[in-house]
């Protein structure tokens, strides 16, 4: 199941950055000057190294679940909390110390926070 999911975003994010390829390489074509070509192939060249980091990502198994393991625990404790304790009132569950609560924000960050740069990113680029 989770080999699913994984697949379905990474072939999400493939097919995201191939239609910005696409998307690139019309721009290319339709440039009215050589400045706007430059533009054109240098985002061109930065969207196939995109392309190429998943790609290598996701064939390599260890890369592949580096994010997932290290968000892992935190899921678990923040789903305990909020079901098992706040929810279902069956538990108390002691609070992280601040080592942790500031790993738990840098992994949570790097999920939820980079996000909006990748939405603005896509807009910015016609998507």
């Amino acid at each position: 199941m989770i080999n699913l999911i994984l697949s379905w975003f990474s072939s999400g994010a493939l097919a995201a950055i191939g239609g910005q390829i696409t998307k690139a390489y019309q721009s290319k074509l339709t440039a009215q000057n050589d400045e706007a070509r430059i533009a054109a192939e240098q985002e061109i060249a930065t969207l196939q190294a995109q392309r190429a980091v998943l790609i290598s990502e996701q064939s390599n198994m260890v890369t592949r679940w580096i994010r997932p393991a290290f968000a892992l625990p935190f899921v678990i404790y923040n789903f305990k909390i909020v079901v098992w304790d706040k929810v279902f009132g069956f538990g108390r569950t002691d609070a992280l110390p601040e080592q942790y609560w500031q790993l738990q924000m840098i992994v949570f960050g790097a999920y939820f926070l980079t996000r909006p740069f990748e939405k603005r990113n896509l807009r910015h680029q016609g998507n």
